[in-house]
Formats: structure tokens, C-alpha cells, sequence
């Protein structure tokens, strides 16, 4: 293991679930999920977990600087009972030098048709065991495929991030729909992403498009994506800047809201 990682943190307490969805690849999902990781990590007394859920993908590990390929994940977990132990929890969790622990996705397809959605939720029932918040980056196919786990049952709060332009929002509003029931104790939350590049729709526009308000703008700033991909998300909240105050914000009414 690399000398950045540590041994997660480990304590008794029920935590809550937020899943995080992105209307297309590319509107930003993981950037979002893993600046509100760091920021929680750094700036509040909470436990935090990130899930990143991107098979075959190697961008958290290559923001993180983890080299290693054959890092565990919660694939690796098998023939799992109705209790896991901690002790095999510490196994897939990587805690990093700013108190942030994160489960990296495997990198190879090979023996993931043996992993099911219920053993996956048997998993995250003792994760809210130990950690206070644990966000999931996760692809959109992944949350729709297993027919027999509903993803509602296993979340606490839905945050939706879309581009500010018509495909982007035109998705959005599958999603929605996709959610729709569930609404009243999600409380899902919108965030447009990049509101200043173009092409981009108007404020006003937004409200008639999407069948939900809008509760978060975040800009773009290419100093600070650069800074993101280069330095780690952890990085970039040393600068006082609009991203990075909307950013934060998010992070701090998240905890107002769950805790």
C-alpha cells in the first residue's frame, strides 16, 4: 500500500446514503461527488465515505495518486452473510492523508456477474454502521439495473447533475421521472453544472424545461478543474472563489439537513 493510505476510521453509528447521478458522462457527477467528500472531510466532525462506482475507470484513483491496480473493492466481498464484520470493511476502505476513506471501483469486468444487488445492500447497511455520511458516484445503469434492490430503499438523499443544455436537460427529466415517487422523502436536489459555458440556457428557461426546481448553480473554472485533476479535489478549496463557495455551500447545508 502506499504511504498515504491509513486504516479507516472506524466507529459505531447509523450514517445516511446520498446518491449522486449525473444526466449524461461528462456534466460533472464525479467532480461534485468528490469536491462535497473533501470539503465534508475537512471542514466537519462527520465520518465520510466515498463510493466511487465508475467500473473499469481510473480517474478517482488518478486524482488520489493511488497507483496500485489491485487495490480491493466491494466486489471483492463474497459469500456474505447477513453480518459483516468491520474487520472485512477496513479491508475495501482507503483513508486518505485529509481523514477522507474511499472505496475505489475495480478496474476489470471479470467476476462482477457474481456480486448481486442484495449482497451490495447487506454491505451498505453496515457501512451506515460506521461511517456518518457515504456519498456513491454511480452511474445511472448501475442504479437501474437489479430489479429485485430498489436504490430508493437503500438512499437517504438524491443529488442530479446536468449541463445547462437541452440534451443534458432533456435526460434530467427521464431521471425524474425514473424517481418521481420517491420525491416526497429523498428530497432530491438539482444542480447545474458549468451554468457559464456555453452553450448554455437561460436562467429563466431552466424552470420551464426541467419538471423540478433548480436548487444549485455551480461555473466553470478551468484553473480549478485544472487544479482538481493535478493537486486532488482537496486542493482547490484553499482558494476563496465562486466555485469553491458554492461548493462548499452545498457541503454545509448538506450537514444542516441530515444531522
Amino acid at each position: 500500500m502506499a504511504n498515504n493510505k491509513k486504516e479507516a476510521k472506524i466507529k459505531k453509528k447509523e450514517g445516511k446514503i446520498i446518491l449522486v447521478l449525473g444526466c449524461k458522462g461528462g456534466c460533472g457527477q464525479s467532480f461534485i461527488s468528490n469536491c462535497i467528500a473533501n470539503y465534508l472531510s475537512m471542514n466537519s466532525d462527520k465520518n465520510i465515505l466515498m463510493i466511487d462506482f465508475n467500473i473499469g475507470k481510473m480517474d478517482s484513483r488518478s486524482i488520489y495518486k493511488i497507483r496500485e491496480e489491485n487495490i480491493r473493492t466491494i466486489f471483492d466481498i463474497r459469500n456474505i452473510s447477513d453480518n459483516i464484520s468491520e474487520n472485512l470493511i477496513k479491508k475495501i476502505v482507503i483513508n486518505l492523508n485529509n481523514s477522507l476513506n474511499v472505496i475505489f471501483p475495480p478496474l476489470y469486468f471479470d467476476g462482477l456477474k457474481d456480486v448481486s444487488a442484495k449482497n451490495i445492500a447487506k454491505i451498505f447497511k453496515t457501512l451506515r454502521e460506521i461511517f456518518d455520511i457515504i456519498l456513491l458516484d454511480c452511474p445511472l445503469i448501475l442504479v437501474l439495473k437489479d430489479k429485485d434492490v430498489f436504490i430508493t430503499d437503500l438512499i437517504d438523499k438524491l443529488f442530479l447533475i446536468s449541463l445547462p443544455d437541452f440534451v443534458s436537460l432533456a435526460n434530467m427529466n427521464i431521471i425524474i421521472n425514473h424517481f418521481e415517487g420517491s420525491f416526497d422523502y429523498l428530497n432530491p436536489q438539482i444542480l447545474i453544472n458549468k451554468y457559464n459555458a456555453k452553450p448554455s440556457i437561460s436562467f429563466s428557461a431552466l424552470n420551464t424545461i426541467i419538471k423540478y426546481p433548480v436548487e444549485y448553480f455551480v461555473p466553470f473554472d478551468k484553473d480549478i478543474e485544472r487544479l482538481y485533476l493535478e493537486k486532488g479535489p482537496a486542493s482547490i478549496f484553499k482558494y476563496n472563489l465562486r466555485i469553491t463557495r458554492d461548493l462548499a455551500n452545498i457541503g454545509i447545508n448538506l450537514i444542516k439537513e441530515l444531522f
